[in-house]
């Protein structure tokens, strides 16, 4: 038996009145299980299998499966259903984490930092793009591949100021070493750099950064590069354009 907390990332009909799951744990990485009878009238466990779930489960294991047998929901992070944006947004973060997330993979602060985020999307009024842009710096962070903002992936020298942002190179490339790379302000440099150093929950700090919009395009270029990841949808990044004229 398991008893874990966990957040329900997909979950599939399965058979008539069934579903299969898949859990992030924090102690025990991905956990795919069965939720029999799940989706008969009044059945405990509905809520428990809807995506965006936080709770306690317990899991016991049958001839090497796994099945959810009770489930204490915690969060169901409801609000962020009621807008397409926040929902779009909130979808493409359960897809970073089924494609990190690997079984038996103990992650405690990638858990709490999508809860967290998940927090922000259903009560918070920060811009959605800045959430998602905070998220998959803490992300990479979590896995080892946070890109390195502080030095030149080329000649290794410190970088203090404006960059060019290169992510086959894992990051910053100086203006003094031949880069195809778009070239970085030093802000969103340093966004870059010490986003994934800060406490997830003062993220609202950055929403008057101008720079943050840039800042937000380059991570998800770098998430692009480093992760195969295929969302149906991607959410939508801000526009870049009244930051280039300022």
């Amino acid at each position: 038996m398991i008893i874990t907390d966990a957040l329900v990332l997909h979950r599939t009909a399965y058979r008539d009145n069934d579903r299969m799951v898949t859990l992030f744990s924090p102690d025990h990485g991905r956990l795919d299980a069965i939720a029999r009878g799940c989706l008969k009238a009044r059945s405990p466990l509905t809520n428990a299998t809807e995506l965006f779930c936080a709770g306690e489960y317990e899991l016991h294991e049958t001839h090497g499966r796994l099945s959810v047998a009770q489930c204490r929901i915690q969060e169901s992070f409801f609000p962020l259903r009621e807008q397409y944006e926040r929902l779009t947004h909130a979808s493409y973060l359960l897809r970073l984490l089924l494609t990190v997330v690997q079984p038996g993979d103990e992650n405690r602060r990638l858990f709490l930092t999508a809860l967290r985020a998940l927090a922000f999307f259903s009560y918070g009024n920060l811009p959605e793009a800045l959430v998602t842009m905070a998220f998959e710096l803490h992300l990479l962070s979590c896995i080892g591949q946070a890109p390195r903002m502080d030095s030149c992936g080329r000649c290794g020298k410190p970088i203090e100021g404006p960059a060019r942002f290169d992510p086959s190179r894992g990051g910053t490339i100086c203006l003094n070493c031949p880069a195809s790379g778009r070239r970085i302000s030093n802000g969103a440099r340093r966004i870059l750099l010490r986003v994934p150093q800060t406490r997830f929950e003062v993220i609202d700090k950055l929403e008057d950064r101008p720079e943050w919009p840039e800042a937000a395009h380059l991570s998800r270029a770098f998430i692009q590069s480093r992760l195969e990841l295929h969302p149906s949808v991607w959410p939508e990044l801000p526009d870049l354009s009244q930051t280039e004229q300022s």
